[in-house]
């Protein structure tokens, strides 16, 4: 765990902190929201009741107060039920048009085949990151793509500086909406998720990753571009190469992370950049890919990768442990980088570098579609102060649902742990580890991360078990 989370447990609770990379992480049920709601209509989308709001900007997140934002939250199938789990949506490019963006998700909330539809007893959120809701007005405000850039294709290498100065009066106005959200419907703070598509993809690494103690795991689909995500996170420095010697004990433990890309989709080039950033921190990242395009459709996806949402990503608890797996043996070769060499579609003729599906030419050595730490489950046990117990395997094709990839009967990785909620091993220096026949001693790193390298993961649901040794 980061330094901050052990801060968090004993009771010193700072209740801003301002990161290295220009994060703040609060106490948000201690902070004083300046956000004021106005309910202004209810509907009726497919089976259930959607609430829509909207509200000026508070002054405090720096922007334009003047503008006028919106957002809606659709309630669980039965109705309003307190202690309930969240999705949060941030919507694709095209979120300002009436038939799609927060209106479109309002008139999918139930439908099962997206990556932002959600089971029946959740409530959904619904963000804007338009200015009066007009794409065509308002694709050049300043935080067009999330608190990003104005640029209609996305955030490019030069916004990197201007990236990195802190968080936008968009991105604290998401996080300010979520909290005010918690309050008004009463819910569970331990299941509170964060999801988009293309452009809130990109906007889902970003705000998500940064912000473990809102967001319980995120879902990034076909997130568009990198650039917003790489210099907030901080895993690039102004020109936008790799940090390699990285300190991140300011963050507290992120979210899991999922994310599927299209090897033929131009929107996910440079996406090795977030894979090899979280490499390095070994961060939670599942990551899918294959030639699916710029796909928003899990069925359409699945049919050429189907291991696409196979992962129960909204079953993760914030309040529960989780294990990081890196450098497994069993992980395809990543198709990034890879270059475009004939564009097949271009989206509104004359803006550079805007194309939704091209042919390309992937990584030497890596598969079509492919895969990176789908294949691993865990299981809690325990984690208190007299002990930590927790089962680790690979699962099998049956277990996952593929049928197009063929697990395998060992694999070895490193795995980390995070999330760890025993106050005494989350502050111990030292720990024992058992795992099967394999045993030892590790220290934390600078970063404050237990680390175990090379397991041999198996089949079998073997135990690892922590304990302090300081």
């Amino acid at each position: 765990m980061s330094f901050y989370a052990n801060f968090k447990i004993f009771g010193f609770f700072a209740v801003i902190l301002t990161t290295l990379t220009g994060y703040t992480t609060i106490d948000w049920a201690a902070k004083d929201l300046g956000l004021k709601s106005e309910k202004f209509d209810t509907e009726i989308s497919g089976r259930r009741e959607v609430d829509w709001y909207r509200h000026k900007g508070d002054p405090n997140w720096g922007g334009d107060a003047e503008f006028i934002d919106r957002f809606a939250v659709a309630k669980p199938v039965k109705g309003d039920v307190t202690n309930s789990p969240l999705l949060v949506v941030l919507h694709w490019r095209g979120g300002g048009f009436a038939s799609g963006g927060i209106n479109g998700q309002i008139a999918l909330a139930d439908q099962k085949d997206r990556v932002f539809s959600a089971p029946d007893d959740f409530y959904i959120l619904m963000l804007d990151s338009m200015r009066d809701y007009n794409v065509f007005l308002n694709r050049t405000h300043d935080e067009y793509w999330w608190g990003a850039t104005s640029r209609y294709r996305g955030p490019v290498r030069e916004d990197i500086p201007r990236i990195m100065k802190g968080e936008t009066s968009c991105e604290k106005r998401v996080l300010d909406s979520v909290e005010w959200v918690i309050r008004k419907y009463g819910i569970d703070r331990n299941r509170v998720y964060l999801c988009g598509n293309s452009m809130g993809g990109q906007a889902t690494y970003a705000i998500g990753l940064g912000h473990g103690e809102v967001f319980a795991a995120i879902n990034a689909n076909v997130p568009a571009t990198v650039w917003f995500a790489a210099a907030r996170l901080g895993f690039v420095d102004e020109k936008g190469d790799d940090v390699i010697k990285d300190r991140f004990d300011h963050f507290v433990d992120p979210p899991i992370c999922v994310e599927w890309s299209g090897i033929d989709d131009m929107w996910s080039r440079d996406r090795d950049v977030i894979v090899r950033g979280m490499i390095r921190r070994q961060w939670p990242h599942i990551v899918l890919w294959g030639p699916f395009g710029h796909c928003s459709y899990v069925s359409s996806a699945r049919l050429k990768n189907d291991l696409v949402e196979r992962f129960d990503w909204l079953k993760i608890k914030k309040n529960e442990a989780y294990p990081v797996f890196t450098k497994a043996t069993c992980d395809d070769k990543l198709p990034w980088p890879f270059k475009v060499w004939k564009p097949k579609k271009a989206w509104f003729s004359g803006w550079a570098d805007d194309i939704e599906s091209a042919e390309m030419v992937i990584a030497d050595g890596a598969p079509p579609s492919g895969q990176k730490n789908a294949f691993f489950r865990w299981r809690n046990l325990r984690d208190d102060d007299n002990g930590f117990e927790m089962e680790l395997y690979i699962a099998s094709a049956a277990e996952i649902g593929t049928k197009q990839f063929n697990p395998p009967k060992s694999s070895n990785a490193t795995v980390a742990i995070r999330r760890i909620q025993s106050p005494k091993l989350a502050k111990a220096r030292k720990v024992r580890w058992r795992f099967g026949g394999a045993s030892g001693i590790v220290e934390r790193d600078e970063n404050g991360t237990i680390s175990i390298p090379d397991l041999e993961l198996t089949r079998e649901e073997k135990v690892l078990y922590l304990n302090c040794l300081d």
